[in-house]
């Protein structure tokens, strides 16, 4: 079976948009009052976290594919 490998940005990134629709159906439902810079600061907050998690996968996922793990001079 061919699997794809586990990409921790997109992750990431996912939960703070999930995050940021549901800010936004309780904004509209009435249940908070939210105003309408926060969640887009969040979600621009969010996708930036999201992309240093990609980088730092893909670094070890290259130091891996090397096999080096530094304990070597």
């Amino acid at each position: 079976m061919n699997r794809h490998p586990m990409e921790p940005g997109k992750l990431v990134a996912g939960l703070f948009v999930l995050g940021v629709a549901a800010v936004y159906g309780l904004d509209a439902a009435g249940e908070r009052d939210v105003r309408s810079l926060v969640p887009l600061v969040v979600l621009v907050c969010g996708l930036c976290a999201a992309g240093v998690v990609s980088a730092l996968t893909y670094a070890a996922r290259r130091k891996r594919a090397r096999g080096t793990d530094g304990s070597t001079p």
